[in-house]
């Protein structure tokens, strides 16, 4: 497993790569989350990049959808590169609806837009 790559924006949002990782499993979930919660406290707007990402176990969506998961979470912008990205996102979404705001985008830039204009509506 290689471990996604966790960082804290000047923005406040928390952005996770998960590279050419192939498979989000439940080892990388876990891990992200465990990389994500000292960066900042309370619930975080998290920017997830799966650029090589082309299907998401059942087991890793189980808990992505989780209350543990959903209880460090505002909301998850999800940016995709590919078709199967696309899809493979799209059925998480489908079979175990997070109970956070997804966003599934094409782009950086409107991913960042769509998570601040949920934490404006936070204050």
């Amino acid at each position: 497993m290689i471990p996604p790559k966790v960082s804290l924006g000047p923005d406040g949002i928390v952005r996770v790569d998960y590279g050419s990782t192939g498979v989000v499993t439940p080892d990388c979930v876990q891990a992200e989350l465990a990389a994500r919660l000292p960066l900042k406290p309370g619930p975080q707007l998290v920017l997830m990049s799966f650029p090589g990402v082309w299907r998401v176990d059942v087991q890793a969506a189980a808990f992505m959808a989780s209350a543990e998961f959903a209880s460090a979470t505002v909301a998850v912008a999800a940016v995709v590169e590919s078709s199967l990205g696309n899809l493979a996102l799209r059925v998480f979404e489908l079979y175990h609806r997070p109970p956070y705001p997804l966003g599934i985008f094409a782009r950086d830039d409107d991913a960042e837009s769509w998570l601040l204009q949920i934490g404006h509506g936070r204050r």
